[in-house]
């Protein structure tokens, strides 16, 4: 695995080609590459490609490679000697590509019993037309959370969401005037839209239709249709649903159409902002062992610090 790999080792393993770019230096071809399995991801680069290579090979593709661990501007990089697409038996997909801690059984048992809370008929109708559609599940089940910044893994999303939405209950125990029906709602469906919004392969990238059109606007789209499919749906109760979704991301500089003007629309933007930090953070910590300083992380702007070795 990725992570193993220890600095002047030569290495065997099989990992997924996430970029590759075709370049000439002092007129000869190499390819430099970005390689990704379950455990991490690594640069690479082959000085003298096979043919195959510059003109076949694909991002997307699983290839066993042999190469020698180096450093290139201060971070890990693979030069490699050997590679080949591999071959379906060589290798399982659960070590290419991170996956949740829970299975996805857990993770709908989970998902169901909250469901079963919503006193609202209606909401609770909603959500539970979502999950009567067995393909729409399977694939909520499956999502990731994001690309690579929180919850980057298969099940993440589910994962992500069901954190966000028993934080939320947690603190409608302290103000008892919040709606816990929306919550539910709101949690559990924020961030839907990943569904399409990221495509999963060998790894996790954005789908057309999630970048052009992007997680929040499908899953109001989603939301609002599935509604019209209940009769007498209410129009007030719909618009506060449509509103969680719409604002949860906070402000408008940072996607958000709108920005959140009911009560429980603040919780789930402070609750969601804290799982997605703590996410990342949980990612990052990993990566240090648990122990010392983090690399400098650009989106939040700092290092991060986790303690002396015991």
């Amino acid at each position: 695995m990725i992570k193993d790999f220890v600095l002047n080792n030569t290495v065997t393993a099989f990992v997924a080609v996430r970029r590759k770019d075709v370049k000439e230096y002092n007129g000869n071809t190499f390819i430099s590459f970005e390689f990704g399995d379950a455990s991490g991801r690594i640069q690479g680069v082959w000085w003298e490609p096979e043919r195959f290579a510059v003109e076949e090979l694909a991002t997307g593709d699983i290839v066993k490679v042999k190469g020698t661990v180096s450093e290139y501007r201060g971070k890990a990089q693979l030069k490699v000697g050997k590679l080949r697409k591999a071959k379906d038996e060589e290798y399982s997909l659960a070590d290419i590509l991170p996956h949740s801690i829970f299975t996805k059984e857990e993770l709908k048992a989970r998902i169901l019993s909250l469901t079963e809370r919503v006193e609202n008929g209606h909401i609770r109708k909603l959500l539970e037309l979502f999950w009567s559609d067995e393909q729409f599940f399977d694939e909520y089940l499956k999502a990731s959370g994001g690309k690579l910044w929180h919850h980057s893994f298969i099940g993440g999303l589910a994962e992500h969401s069901l954190n966000v939405t028993e934080l939320c209950l947690d603190i409608s125990k302290r103000y008892q005037h919040l709606d816990r029906d929306l919550l539910i709602f709101g949690g559990l469906f924020h961030d839907m839209g990943k569904v399409y919004q990221y495509k999963i392969t060998s790894y996790i990238d954005y789908s057309d239709e999630g970048r052009l059109i992007g997680h929040i606007s499908m899953a109001d789209s989603l939301i609002t249709k599935k509604a019209a499919e209940i009769e007498s749906f209410p129009p007030v109760v719909l618009m506060k649903l449509r509103h969680m979704i719409l604002s949860h991301h906070g402000q408008i500089e940072y996607a958000s159409p709108v920005v959140p003007q009911i009560p429980e629309a603040f919780v789930l933007y402070y609750v969601d902002e804290l799982d997605a930090k703590m996410g990342a953070v949980d990612r990052i910590r990993e990566k240090t062992g648990g122990t010392g300083w983090s690399e400098y992380v650009h989106l939040i702007g700092r290092h991060l610090y986790f303690g002396e070795e015991e």
